[in-house]
This record gives structure tokens, sequence and C-alpha cells, in this order.
């Protein structure tokens, strides 16, 4: 019996010797389960059907960080789970301020724009709150173990090494064991496995099934490891697209009937549509804006084209009608490639062309690709004096001073001589907006926009419907100023928004889109023509790729056939197109008489065919063509740009 009980007793010790050996990775490890799913449900990413595949995806990850511990001389130990721990915080605490401002999560391929985190530093302070401390537990139980056992020789376990080599097998079996679980649940779903990694559609959906950190490491692993961004494939679709591509008339309505005017574009931060015609109490949120869309013409089922560079995308697409890059930012890494931009066509056609921002000149890489678009003199922060501090810190240029002082600067453009016929030479000049940028702070006294309580707005959404109405005012004082410099009536005027608020403002106000993928991308466009019978409010689905073909078209001039967008005023085939953002999947099409939308699993079959407007239900077969030629446009696109095929693609148009 004696025998027997210490058999018994060894047996106690040795399992009591193991799991103490393992506890405090387990620990962690366990805890990073914990921290993935409170991410989750926080942001309400979290799915009930993926918890089992969201516990065995992150307990893996878990394991597999922390086991090395193990291996690690009792020096080093804790320094390693420190460090460990610390870069676990960190991506969770980057990917929850990320997806709280862009509602998407950060990518590998982002730390190259580290360096413009500085324009959205005021928008972080007001998202960092007390909850983001529980990302750092982990780091606190390391302390807490480092500073309980580091000098105490009696807690110290000593296992023989083959005993080691065993545990440490046992914990890399619990991580195949999970990823095995993983990818077998994805391929009982879904018949295929590939879909979880490669054919991302719905990246909430992916976060949800495997953790933010283990998505963060995918996308490393696929960025650094990624092939030549355009293959021989890729030329060979890009070239069949090109040949089988309709070439658009052009001057059938309206041509040239502002020949020789000047171009004013005002690009305004965050101007969602849902704020046009809309009263908070007795005040209009933008009484300018609303007379110039009556006063003009107001495109009221308009949308946004943005990846990751918003702002730097609009400009993007509304300047060369192509579409941005879902998952990286094309005014940084294609700056220098060749493109047929809106800008150098005018100056090809005898205009100046200037540019005027509240920005640092190299902010989302402006000074470089400016020149690129054909931008002969761009006027940046250095050019202006804030005489009143609006938004984010003592620097910032308020809305009001980027009018009152580019004013004078365009009655000088249009004062130069210079055209052959004696008369004066036309410009084109772009505006852009700061003041309605996040995170929407006003000096008191500007906050003029009387918002009642019953409303139950969130502090974000009313100080949103403050800046936009503070914008709204710069913008009329602007239009006064033209008019009574005599440039309005010379002007093509148009207006647009860049991007959505990143708010749920429509939500707040009760107006959310038909179709909940275009809720934070409806934007306005308002194109003033004086002296022309352009006026009213049309219904017409577009986008920011139409903005430069409907332009030149009033201003006479052939846009080159490369450009994606469509020529509103005359198009018969009108078609938006909103695509996922990082993955680049469609997720809504708009056309006069059909609209498809995509479900969460991006499968073209299981989404969504309706006609317009009286969204009757069709058959998925229904919108089979326009998804595909949507998605062809899209596909040709991203080969132009991250190929720099602009001029292979033109030579292989009809002529």
């Amino acid at each position: 019996m004696d025998k027997i009980n210490g058999i018994r007793q060894k047996l106690i010790n040795k399992i009591v010797a193991w799991v103490s050996f393992t506890a405090l990775p387990l620990i962690l490890a366990v805890l990073f389960v914990i921290q993935n799913q409170v991410f989750n449900e926080w942001l309400n990413i979290y799915y009930k059907a993926y918890s089992a595949r969201l516990f065995w995806a992150t307990f893996a990850l878990g394991i597999f960080f922390y086991a090395p511990y193990l291996l690690l001389k009792k020096r080093y130990r804790y320094l390693y789970l420190f460090l460990i721990s610390f870069l676990l915080s960190f991506i969770f605490t980057a990917q929850f301020l990320y997806y709280r401002y862009w509602q998407s999560f950060l990518q590998f391929s982002a730390i190259k724009y580290f360096g413009l985190a500085h324009s959205v530093m005021g928008t972080v302070k007001v998202l960092i709150t007390p909850e983001l401390f529980f990302f750092y537990i982990n780091i606190a139980v390391v302390l807490v173990a480092f500073l309980l056992f580091r000098r105490r020789k009696d807690v110290e376990i000593v296992l023989p090494k083959w005993e080691k080599i065993i545990i440490i097998l046992a914990m890399m079996a619990m991580v195949f064991l999970g990823y095995k679980y993983l990818l077998y649940t994805e391929k009982k779903e879904w018949g295929d496995t590939s879909r979880l990694y490669k054919d991302v559609y719905d990246l909430k959906s992916l976060v949800g099934k495997i953790g933010i950190v283990n998505f963060f490491i995918e996308d490393t692993f696929k960025y650094i490891l990624r092939s030549d961004l355009v293959t021989d494939d890729d030329k060979i679709f890009l070239q069949k697209f090109a040949q089988n591509k309709i070439i658009p008339d052009t001057g059938k309505n309206y041509f040239g009937v502002a020949k020789g005017k000047n171009l004013i574009i005002v690009q305004v931060e965050s101007l969602e549509n849902i704020v046009i015609n809309k009263r908070i109490g007795e005040q209009e949120i933008t009484p300018n804006l609303n007379q110039l869309a009556k006063d003009g013409l107001y495109f009221k089922n308009f949308y946004a084209q943005v990846g990751p560079g918003n702002t730097a995308d609009t400009e993007f697409s509304t300047m060369n009608s192509l579409y941005p890059l879902p998952d990286d930012v094309v005014f940084i890494n294609y700056a220098k490639n060749q493109y047929e931009a809106l800008p150098q066509l005018l100056v090809n056609n005898g205009y100046k062309t200037y540019s005027l921002h509240g920005d640092v000149p190299t902010f989302w890489n402006r000074s470089n690709i400016y020149p690129q678009l054909g931008y002969q003199k761009t006027y940046n922060l250095s050019d202006y004096v804030a005489l009143r501090s609006i938004g984010k810190g003592p620097s910032d240029l308020g809305d009001e001073d980027l009018f009152s002082q580019s004013l004078p600067r365009l009655e000088s453009f249009s004062a130069q001589g210079g055209s052959a016929s004696g008369g004066k030479q036309p410009f084109m000049a772009t505006l852009i907006t700061m003041s309605s940028h996040t995170p929407f702070i006003l000096p008191d006294d500007l906050q003029t926009l009387k918002i009642p309580t019953s409303l139950n707005l969130g502090w974000i959404q009313a100080a949103y419907l403050q800046s936009m109405h503070y914008t709204d005012k710069a913008i009329g004082e602007f239009i006064d100023g033209l008019k009574k410099d005599g440039l309005y009536d010379n002007s093509l005027i148009l207006i647009w928004g860049d991007h959505g608020s990143f708010t749920n403002i429509s939500q707040a106000l009760n107006q959310e889109n038909t179709f909940s993928a275009l809720n934070n991308s409806q934007v306005p466009m308002i194109l003033s023509a004086p002296g022309t019978n352009l006026k009213g409010a049309t219904n017409i689905p577009a986008s920011q790729l139409d903005v430069y073909p409907t332009i030149v078209n009033l201003l006479g001039i052939v846009p080159p056939n490369t450009i994606l967008g469509h020529d509103l005023l005359n198009t018969e085939t009108p078609v938006e197109t909103h695509f996922e953002l990082v993955s680049g999947g469609i997720d809504v099409i708009l056309t006069k008489n059909l609209a498809y939308q995509a479900d969460e699993t991006g499968v073209f079959t299981h989404g969504l065919c309706v006609s317009l407007p009286d969204q009757k239900s069709l058959p998925i077969s229904d919108c089979q063509q326009i998804y595909t030629e949507q998605s062809n446009t899209i596909k040709a696109s991203n080969i132009i740009v991250r190929g720099n095929l602009l001029n292979f693609y033109s030579a292989n148009l009809k002529k």
C-alpha cells in the first residue's frame, strides 16, 4: 500500500509540476481568447454562429505566442512574455480605434502611412476610453507573476528535458487542432477553405471567425509574400477588356454650354447627403448648399468611391475617372504613374490649373502626385494665415479663412491674360475644406445650430451637424464673394462631399439608405452652371467616377477614352457600384432599373436582385450581366493602376 501511495503521490506531484510549469502561458492564452471575444462584442461584430471557430482559432494563436516561454531560460522568460503581451495589446488598441473611426480594419500595408497619423490625433484622443485598458490586462498578469515569483526558489519548477519536449509537443498539437477545426468548419460550410483567406469579402465576418490578431498576421504575411502586382494573365484580361469596351458618344446634350468658363471645384470634408434640405427644429442645417442645389443641378443619388485613402481617394476618382484601390492609397504608392487626369486635360486645352487647401503639401503625398495630375500651382497651409483656430489644433485653418483668403487669388487667376484671341485665360481651381473633418470640434460661439435634446443624438453626431452648419456658412460667404468679384457668372462650379462622416448620422436622423452598405457613402454633388437651364434634382445613380466626363462635356472638351465613368448628362446606362474596403468585392450596384445587393458571403448567387424604383424581387440571373460588367470594370481599373498600364490600355481601345 505504501508503494501504491508513493506512486500516487509522485504522479500527483508530477501533474502539479506540469500544471505549474504551463500555468502562466495557458492563463495568458485563455485571456487572449477572452480579449478577442470582447473586442468583437464591443464593436458589434460578434457572431454566435462563429463562437467555436473564434475560440479555437484564438486559443491556438495564444498558445503559439505564449508557449515559447517554456523553452527559455528563467531570466528571459518574463521579458519575452512582456514583449509579446505588449505587441498583442497594441494590435488590439490600434485596430479598435481604427474600426471606430473608419468602420474597417487596419492592414499591414497601412503602416507606411503612419506619418499621416497626426491629422487624426484629435479624433484618436476622443475615441480613447477606459475600456481600452482591458486589452492591457495581459501585461498586468505578466507583471504580477514576475513580482511574485522572480526571487522565490521554492516555486521554481524543474522538469527533465524530455518532459518539457512532451509539453511543448502537446501545446503545438493544440495549435494544430485549433486551426484544423477552423478549416474543417469552413470546408463543411462552404465546401472550400480558400474563401476564408483568399477570397475575403466581409472582413467583419472574417474577424468574427478568426479574431483580429489572426487577421492582422494573415494580412501581414499576404502582403510580404505577395507576388507581382500585375501578372501576364492580368494584362491579357485588360487587353480583352479594352478591345470589348464600348466608347460612349459625347456631345449629344449640353456639350460646350460652359465653354471657356472657369472651373471651380469645392470638395467638402465629410459632407453627407442627409444634411441637404434637412431641418433641425426651425433651422436648415445647410441653408447655403440648399439654395445652390435649388439654383443648380443637384445629384442626390450620388456616392463616394473611397478605399483607405478617403479624401485622397476622392481626389483620385474625380480627377481620373478610375476606381481607387480597396487596399492601398494610390496617391502614395502610385504617384508617379502615367495618368490622363482632368487638370492635365484642361492644361492641354488652354487652362491654368490650381489647387488650394489648408494642409501641409506632403500630406497624402500631394506634393508628388499633383504635378502628375496636371496641377500647375498649389497653395497649401503655408500660404494661409489661420486668423482663428478651428478644429484639431492651433495650426488648423478654418473654412472661413480658407475661402476668404482664396477669393483674391481666384480673382488674380481670372485677371491673367494669355489666350490666343486676347481674352482672359480660363482657370481650374479646386478647394478642399477641413473644418467638417473629425473630431468636429468648433469654438462655442461658432456652434450656432440649435439641436433639440429630443433628437437624442450622440455627442459626435451633434458635433458633426454643428461643423457642417459652420462649413455651409463659409461656403455661402464664398459664393457671395464670387458674385461680388464677377466670377460666379463666368464659372462652372461643382461642390461635392468627399466621403461620409462615419458618425451614423443618417441612421440617427432616421433616413437610412435602402441599401445599408451605402449609408456612409451617399454624398451630394451640386453643379452650378449660370446661364444654362441645368436646374433641379436628379435621382440618376452616379459616383465620383462620373464627375470627369460630365465636366468636360459642359466645357466642350472631348474626354480621353480611358476614363471609366459616365457623362451624367448623356448616358442612357448610368450605374453606381460600391465596393468593399480592403477586399474590393462588390457591395451594391445601382442602375436606373435594377439594383444588386450582396449578402455577407459575397457569393453572387446569394445576393439580392430587385427592380427599381418599386424594389420588387427579381431572379438573381437578371442582375448577372451588370454584376459581370461592373466586376470586370473594377478589376480593369485595379490592373491599370497597379501596373501603370494606362498607355497599354489606351493602345488596345477601339479607335
